[in-house]
């Protein structure tokens, strides 16, 4: 699609960076505990392709798909690690504690946990590879219809996502094997 331009900015479609820049709104508010509901168009996991249509659809998917996994990863890494930092102030004599520098990496850890809720599309096989482009009506009712069982299911499970977390990350998709939350 062509770029829209906002306040002498340019926009695009997102399938060119992120579709869903999750990283973004993790970052706006490190301190709050959050819980982020992720919908992706494209699975980003899928069966292995056996013909060259089924290696162009796969390519689709991963192309379009967000990279929420790895963003997800990333903030556990850098949960852990800000946790690590936390426990090894702690352990620092009072004098250091109070050190400007000290004060500092201690603000800078001070951190909320994350549920991010993942709502994956789950394609159907006779979809193919005009997916990324084929919005009939019918198309995008049965994809609607999806989005409601795929949201009624989830929120099904609300006590489960609201669930107080030790600051952390943790994923919930309702079509994951065994239903759990993923720390």
């Amino acid at each position: 699609f062509p770029p829209v331009v906002i306040d002498g900015e340019a926009y695009w479609d997102g399938g060119l960076v992120s579709n869903t820049p999750l990283h973004y709104v993790l970052d706006e508010e490190p301190r709050n505990d959050l819980t982020v509901y992720q919908i992706d168009l494209f699975p980003a996991a899928g069966p292995m392709p056996k013909t060259l249509m089924d290696a162009a659809e796969r390519e689709k998917d991963i192309r379009f798909s967000s990279r929420t996994r790895a963003t997800t990863d990333q903030e556990k890494r850098l949960k852990d690690f800000h946790a690590a930092l936390a426990r090894l102030l702690k352990k620092l004599p009072p004098a250091l504690q109070k050190d400007a520098d000290a004060a500092y990496l201690a603000e800078a850890t001070a951190r909320g946990a994350i549920t991010v809720v993942q709502l994956i599309y789950a394609d159907k096989p006779y979809e193919g590879g005009t997916k990324d482009y084929e919005f009939s009506r019918r198309t995008m009712l049965e994809h609607w219809h999806a989005g409601l069982v795929d949201g009624q299911q989830t929120m099904a499970h609300l006590d489960e996502i609201k669930a107080p977390a030790n600051p952390g990350v943790r994923t919930f998709d309702i079509h994951r094997a065994g239903r759990k939350m993923k720390s």
